[in-house]
Parts: C-alpha cells; structure tokens; sequence
C-alpha cells in the first residue's frame, strides 16, 4: 500500500471553518473593545470638564455657571482645555451642561448625548454598548442632586459614569 498525500476535501472544509469562528469571535471582540473605547474617552471627557467645573465654582464664590443648552456656559472656556467642549467619541455626541431643579433638590450634572435632537434615532443608539438609548438619552457625570435624564424627558435611558454600580443605568 502507497502511504496518501494531501488532504481530503473534509480536512479542508473543518479547518476552514474553524478559522472563520475563530476570526467572527475575534471580529466581535474588537468591535467591542472599540465601543469601550469610545466610552473611556467619554468618561474622561466628562471628568475632565467636572474638574473644569469645579475650578470655575471656586472661582465663582462656588457658584457653579447656569444652565446653557449644549454650549459651553460663558466664563467656562477659560478652565476648558482649548475654551470648549472636548471632541466627541461618537460621530454625532455632544456635551451638555446641566443646572436645575429637580423635585425641590438642585441638579449639577454634565451630560453626553451620542447624537444631537436633530439627529435620527439611529444615530443615538450603540448597538453594542446601548441598545436602548433614545434620542435624549445621555452619558452622565453627576456633580451633585439626583443624577437622572432632562426634566422633560424622564423616562429615557441612561448611564451614569460616576455612580454605584446600583444607580449606573437607569
């Protein structure tokens, strides 16, 4: 008997195939690790302007700026790094700052938004990290007050990047 050379058309297709699970796996992985990039870089953002905050209030007699609709309230950019908001992880985000009243308790909080209101909802969701944010939903860095979405909408989802693990997403 003549000892066989190669491989049967079925080695071939087992190894194949093992290789496309192992590079989907891999594939997945990566896409993953990017998303959690973009979110590191958002929770830094954040910190970062919390310390511009309050570099400002100490200032200011502790008096933190009012609230401004997505700009940079005046007197701000002087402790931001450039005089504005940092440049957004996602294509469409935008930061936002945040100075109310929410049931009788004063809200200092900043807030990241994956896509402005004018944008489609598509572009306000991560697939990956979330799925279920809505165009007001927000990344948010609470400074003081209950952390939770704009008064005129209370009900969306979101993700507190300096809370408890317990009060992270609502």
């Amino acid at each position: 008997m003549q000892a066989r050379r190669g491989y049967t058309i079925i080695e071939i297709v087992v190894v194949v195939a093992i290789i496309l699970i192992l590079a989907t796996l891999s594939g997945m992985y990566l896409v993953r690790a990017r998303q959690k990039a973009k979110l590191a870089h958002v929770t830094a953002d954040l910190t970062n302007i919390a310390t511009s905050l309050s570099q400002y209030a100490e200032d200011n007699n502790y008096q933190y700026p009012a609230d401004v609709s997505r700009e940079v309230p005046p007197g701000l950019e002087n402790y931001l790094q450039g005089g504005e908001w940092p440049e957004s992880a996602w294509p469409e985000g935008v930061f936002d700052w945040e100075n109310w009243i929410v049931s009788g308790q004063q809200v200092y909080q900043i807030s990241y938004r994956l896509c402005d209101t004018s944008d489609p909802i598509s572009d306000c969701r991560d697939p990956i990290l979330f799925p279920n944010f809505e165009r007001n939903s927000s990344i948010f860095y609470c400074i003081s007050g209950p952390c939770v979405p704009h008064e005129s909408t209370p009900t969306v989802p979101g993700y507190c990047v300096n809370c408890t693990p317990k009060e992270q997403n609502y």
